[in-house]
């Protein structure tokens, strides 16, 4: 399992299982920044006075590289924009859009930019559907855990300038999108769910950052390295 999501299981309250999506979704409140990233050469400067952008800082997780996030909205569903990448530019944005509880995930209106009329679907080894993995760890104080998520869909995509849905722009981008839920079961259940976006003009880099920040692990529960074609 993809450590960035695993860490991101500890991060639930205790809640009831979310089963189900809802089936509206509403990508409307990032796309202000999705319009600048494909009208914009992808640098610092140029994303700094997005709206509610945080501070440029280092990447506590990776050496070399730094971080800086956008929070789109704080309640359900919390959505947030971080673009990760080197001191001189950022090189991918990973869109989130996260929820608690069953009730909570089957009425919030997620944000998914697959749902973009226009999008081209592109091969990918890391294109997937019902996916599930799990696993049982001990804390080392004797108390033992389980960690599990499930992926309904993973599918990467040429995000065109000319797509039909949006403006015309300058620049082609490339993203993997994908519906998740995930899980910790210590002393109780905790759970979440959430969609993700992972966005770069970079298409040579697109199953690189798969592996970093998405879904990398087949039906057979063996992690593989993801490509785009």
């Amino acid at each position: 399992m993809n450590k960035y999501l695993l860490a991101s299981l500890f991060l639930v309250p205790t809640l009831s299982f979310a089963s189900n999506f809802s089936e509206v979704f509403d990508t409307r409140p990032v796309i202000p920044t999705v319009e600048k990233m494909r009208n914009n050469t992808w640098t610092w400067k140029n994303f700094a006075n997005l709206p509610n952008m945080g501070k440029l800082e280092r990447d506590s997780e990776n050496k070399n590289r730094y971080t800086m996030t956008q929070t789109i909205r704080e309640d359900n569903p919390q959505t947030t924009i971080t673009f990760y990448g080197s001191k001189e530019r950022p090189e991918v944005a990973v869109i989130e859009s996260r929820t608690w509880g069953a009730g909570n995930t089957q009425s919030s209106k997620f944000v998914r930019l697959d749902k973009l009329k226009g999008n081209t679907p592109l091969k990918s080894n890391c294109n997937f559907k019902n996916v599930s993995v799990s696993e049982t760890s001990d804390d080392g104080e004797g108390r033992s855990y389980e960690t599990g998520a499930s992926v309904d869909f993973q599918q990467a995509y040429l995000m065109p300038k000319n797509i039909a849905s949006l403006s015309p722009a300058k620049n082609d981008l490339y993203l993997a999108s994908s519906q998740i839920e995930s899980y910790v079961v210590t002393s109780t259940f905790q759970t979440q769910g959430y969609t993700m976006s992972i966005v770069t003009p970079e298409k040579n880099k697109l199953g690189q950052f798969i592996n970093k920040y998405g879904w990398d692990t087949n039906s057979k529960g063996k992690k593989i390295t993801c490509n785009v074609s």
